[in-house]
């Protein structure tokens, strides 16, 4: 050691903690230039004469490999000091240094303790806590700073609050508002499409078979848009209907009096549905095809 006293040396002490272990965890050969030591660890390592394989080892290790420009092996034996591996585990790198002399130049071998890598500040890592110098005075401490002082402005106070509160007017809102002086200049404002007019309320197609009557006889409304000439064959053929149906033992009072008025009066409507709108309708052609329906549905008593 040339720089620091040994129970300084933290490398020093690992060492000195391995002291009567038989052997110590070869983790191969590493590139100086791909990992970082600690350079204020200078301590340089001897091969006792009797250990023959070692120094076999450390010369075709060593002796064999290029130099750098400061004089050192490229690369190096990777050393653990310790029997697992984990963030507490120091390694060691053991690397050649050249060393002059005034006869032949010769290589020495050195030990350095295997650091961290440091990394390059990313923009995620968090600010420093510490406030900047020129904040702090010869009177003034960091926990003076933080204890509630506040930090004057420089120039004029006015001048700031001013500033300030021009931001603060200024700021976007997301209702859109339209000054006086705005209005005057007569620029473009923002205007609210009218909603559409609203159309009537159409009357629903027509039924074709028309309104049936409930079972008490009460005729539905008529619906609006049916003409008068329908209307009247409708109801010609309505009071015709319930009249053979009377004739034929179904009256109001019948339980099935619905249903069957129902099925004929549709299908008398329809079978006319040519002529009901235009013309009204044969009385000699509405009979028959109203007693044509009621022997399709009702059986004659007789």
């Amino acid at each position: 050691m040339a720089n620091k006293d040994l129970l300084h040396n933290p490398l020093a002490l690992a060492l000195e903690s391995m002291r009567g272990r038989p052997s110590l965890r070869l983790k191969g050969t590493e590139s100086l230039k791909n990992i970082s030591i600690d350079p204020s660890d200078d301590v340089c390592m001897d091969i006792h004469p009797s250990a023959i394989l070692s120094r076999v080892y450390f010369e075709n290790m060593l002796c064999l490999s290029h130099l750098s420009p400061d004089g050192r092996t490229e690369i190096g034996v990777r050393v653990a000091l310790g029997d697992t591996d984990g963030p507490a585990t120091t390694e060691i790198l053991i690397f050649g240094k050249i060393h002059s002399s005034l006869t032949t130049p010769s290589l020495s071998i050195h030990v350095a303790r295997i650091t961290p890598a440091t990394r390059a500040p990313r923009p995620d890592d968090p600010t420093p806590r510490k406030p900047p110098q020129h904040l702090l005075t010869r009177t003034q401490s960091i926990g003076e700073l933080a204890a509630n002082t506040r930090i004057k402005a420089k120039g004029d106070e006015s001048e700031v609050v001013r500033r300030a509160r021009e931001v603060m007017l200024h700021l976007p809102n997301s209702k859109s508002r339209v000054r006086g002086k705005d209005k005057e200049k007569g620029g473009a404002v923002f205007k609210v499409p009218a909603l559409p007019a609203q159309k009537p309320n159409h009357a629903p197609d027509p039924d074709v078979f028309g309104p049936v009557s409930d079972v008490k006889g009460k005729a539905r409304a008529v619906d609006v848009g049916i003409g008068d000439i329908e209307q009247e064959n409708k109801s010609i053929i309505k009071k015709c209907t319930v009249r053979h149906l009377d004739a034929v033992g179904v009256s109001k009072a019948h339980p099935e009096f619905k249903e069957l008025f129902g099925f004929v009066y549709r299908g008398t409507a329809f079978a006319l549905r040519t002529t009901i709108k235009n013309s009204p309708v044969s009385a000699r052609a509405l009979e028959t095809l109203v007693e044509a329906h009621i022997k399709l549905y009702v059986t004659s008593p007789t």
